[in-house]
């Protein structure tokens, strides 16, 4: 009986692993700049969008955040359950749900991470025997923060820089509407390469999905073939997520961003890029939601535009939280699944 029941919870991580995956896609609107230039066809924007996060995904399953959020951000010889994992997951969609109805774009990945050491420190308490100083990888785990504080700030400082440079060095010497409109359709082809550079890296630096399946192979539960079997699944559902569930977001955001200049967009994305871009390879799973805010702000100070600091602020606020919250709630749930005698 206890077999089957460990078979049905694997199952279930899987399945909720493919859905988080979808909703990676579902919830992407990097494509958005892009459809808003009229670059091209909105389908077929989608189909190229959707390969790119696709393939990002699977591309970079074999290690770097998966790896980082599967096993490297626990103890020396901690390995997750999968009572751990479904609790993981539970505590980070209700409060991703929260904070959509808070109407504030909340971090999966944070949410992820902080469930992660909440479901740790008690799994820890419980044992006994384990030290829950030693339940993490504290290093890495300090790592992974530090990257949530430096990467929108370097969104920024990498957005205002480059704008800077592109406008002293290129956009100052246009002379004339021609020019500038001529300019900004050449800029459209760069922001389609730029685009797709970007969901390469979402999709690489999303470690929702394949961190439930790396935890999975780490602790026994699935062999390394059904792990990248289940990892192209993955990457099949991020395509399928944006092309069915994403253009909604994308429409919407697209028909705000048509007077916006593709040379923008193209800094915008390239330098949110570079961001996901370094925090892969080093393995730390960062917001790509956050990036792109502070992106967007880097924009607006180069502009010297007006920065709603009030908005900011209460999202500000949300993304400090999302982390202790996130563990107090994991904590919770896991201490639920103790009493009832699950575990």
């Amino acid at each position: 009986m206890a077999d089957d029941l460990s078979l049905i919870l694997i199952i279930v991580l899987i399945i909720m692993a493919i859905g988080l995956a979808f909703s990676i896609g579902a919830n992407d609107e990097t494509l958005s700049a892009l459809v808003g230039a009229g670059v091209l066809k909105f389908k077929l924007a989608l189909i190229i969008g959707g390969i790119a996060i696709g393939g990002g995904m699977i591309f970079f399953s074999g290690g770097f955040v998966a790896k980082t959020v599967g096993s490297d951000i626990l103890g020396e010889g901690i390995q997750y359950t999968t009572y751990m994992l479904l609790t993981v997951l539970i505590s980070s969609i209700i409060w991703l749900v929260v904070g959509s109805y808070a109407g504030i774009p909340l971090s999966s990945t944070h949410s992820l991470i902080g469930s992660i050491f909440g479901v740790l420190i008690i799994y820890a308490i419980s044992q006994g025997g384990v030290n829950p100083e030693t339940a993490l990888n504290w290093d890495k785990l300090g790592d992974v923060v530090l990257s949530w504080f430096l990467s929108p700030l370097f969104g920024l400082l990498i957005t205002f820089i480059l704008f800077k440079i592109i406008a002293r060095l290129y956009l100052s010497h246009l002379k004339g509407l021609n020019q500038i409109e001529k300019s900004e359709r050449n800029f459209k082809w760069l922001l389609l390469i730029a685009v797709i550079f970007a969901e390469i890296w979402v999709g690489a630096n999303s470690g929702e999905a394949l961190g439930i399946l790396y935890g999975l192979l780490n602790n026994g539960s699935l062999e390394l073939s059904q792990y990248f079997f289940f990892s192209v699944i993955c990457g099949i559902f991020a395509f399928l997520g944006i092309y069915f569930a994403a253009r909604y977001v994308i429409k919407n955001l697209a028909s705000q961003m048509i007077d916006s200049r593709p040379s923008e967009g193209l800094i915008i994305q390239m330098s949110s890029a570079i961001i996901l871009m370094i925090a892969t390879i080093f393995g730390l799973p960062i917001s790509h939601s956050h990036v792109i805010v502070f992106c967007i702000i880097g924009m607006g100070l180069a502009q010297k535009k007006e920065v709603d600091i009030k908005g900011l602020g209460k999202m500000g606020i949300f993304w400090v939280l999302t982390f202790p919250v996130a563990a107090i709630l994991a904590g919770f749930i896991y201490l639920g699944f103790l009493s009832f005698g699950f575990l």
